[in-house]
């Protein structure tokens, strides 16, 4: 743990500690690096920086986190594929409308980040 903020803990999360085991480290967003700092509202009373803690997450969280990271944009990718190519569009018309469609959703998820935040409430414990 490295700090106390308020109500909330920031966490550094190292790959090669944390994940070494894990089989969905491939695609975790730990993955992104070596290092993540979390912010972490629910956690045991009692901590002091430079306490080994345990990250929790539901698999409930980690199967939104999922949908909404990679599956609804791939749905929207493949989809507008799919009826562009069917309309007639050329293939490289096709490809490039295709990555600009995803756009408007990521904004999306960028202007509810806030809410989406409180959405994906991580938990830790001393170990």
């Amino acid at each position: 743990m490295e700090q106390i903020t308020g109500l909330n803990i920031r966490v550094r999360v190292h790959r090669e500690a944390s994940c070494g085991d894990c089989k969905a480290s491939g695609i975790c967003f730990v993955g992104e690096g070596n290092e993540r700092e979390l912010e972490i509202s629910n956690f045991t009373p009692g901590l002091k920086v430079g306490d080994q803690v345990e990250v929790i997450i539901t698999r409930n969280m980690g199967n939104k986190a999922v949908l909404l990271g990679y599956l609804v944009p791939f749905l929207i990718l493949i989809t507008t594929l799919i009826v562009l190519n069917f309309l007639g569009a050329s293939d490289w018309l096709s490809g490039i409308a295709s990555l600009l469609a995803m756009a408007p959703y990521f904004l999306l998820l960028y202007f509810f980040r806030n809410r989406l935040r409180k959405t994906f409430n991580l938990s830790a414990r001393k170990t």
